[in-house]
Parts: C-alpha cells; sequence; structure tokens
C-alpha cells in the first residue's frame, strides 16, 4: 500500500513540475523577440528580405532570404522545379522582364523544411539594364498563400 501512495505521490509532482514549465513557456512566448544564439528570433512568422549586393556594367544583383523566424520547422512547399519569381519594372510601373516568361520548369514537388533561424537564400542577377530607375519584385514560387513578396528600387547609372 504504501508503495502505490509513493508512485502516486511521484507522479502527481511530476504532473505538477510539467504545468509550471508549460506556464512559464507560455509567458515566454508572448514576448515580441526570442533570442537563439546570435540571431533574434521574432515570435511567428518567416520573414522574406530583398537587398540590391552590387550594381556593375548595366547589370545588378540581389539577394533574396526567406528566414524562419518562428519558434518552429516551417515546411514551404514548391509545386514545380521554379524556386522564385519576379518582375522588374521601369519607372512608369512598365513591366519590362518577368523572370518565368522565358524559362521552364520540372513538375517536380518540393517540401522545404526551415528550422528555428534558418534561411533560404536566392542570388538574382538581373542584366542587361540601361541607365534609368527600377523596381524588383521578388516572390517564392509557392502554391497558395504566403508567398512573400518583396520590392526594392534600385538605379542604374
Amino acid at each position: 500500500m504504501l508503495k502505490y501512495v509513493m508512485i502516486g505521490t511521484m507522479v502527481l509532482l511530476t504532473l505538477t513540475g510539467c504545468g509550471e514549465e508549460n506556464t512559464t513557456m507560455n509567458t515566454n512566448n508572448n514576448t515580441s523577440e526570442q533570442v537563439s544564439g546570435s540571431s533574434g528570433i521574432v515570435a511567428g512568422s518567416l520573414e522574406p528580405t530583398l537587398q540590391l549586393e552590387t550594381t556593375e556594367s548595366g547589370a545588378a544583383t540581389f539577394l533574396y532570404r526567406i528566414q524562419n523566424q518562428t519558434e518552429r520547422v516551417q515546411s514551404i512547399h514548391f509545386p514545380s522545379s521554379q524556386k522564385y519569381d519576379y518582375t522588374l519594372s521601369n519607372e512608369q510601373g512598365e513591366v519590362l522582364k518577368t523572370y518565368s516568361a522565358t524559362k521552364s520548369f520540372l513538375k517536380e514537388e518540393e517540401n522545404v523544411k526551415l528550422k528555428q533561424a534558418e534561411s533560404l537564400e536566392y542570388t538574382i542577377i538581373v542584366d542587361e539594364l540601361t541607365p534609368g530607375s527600377y523596381t524588383l519584385e521578388v516572390w517564392l514560387a509557392t502554391d497558395g498563400e504566403g508567398q512573400f513578396k518583396q520590392s526594392i528600387d534600385f538605379t542604374i547609372d
């Protein structure tokens, strides 16, 4: 009988300890920023960024990045071998180039899993540019919601 009382007491203490742990975790999840290693983690989203890296000889190089800023593994579904798409527009808003318009892609589905603080990075080179101002809009070539559009204005001298 004493054995059963001891086992019951241990189970209750264990469950009580787990309940306090979950309360602490929920309190921490309400903060807007979590720090993991050297990267700041913002609870709740995959964050897209688009940066102009270089402009040389009528060409511009960009870095398009999607970073997992959540506390969970995130999955991104690509319905084909195409991972991103973009449009290049001039100052008047006319679309000059669409990446996918001149490309062919395989019907090869892929699910990419991003762990906490991991990112997908794509280097995009837009060439044959004459001097002027442009807007580049980039997004992931996923099906459904969450295409993570980003745009950037830039000038070629």
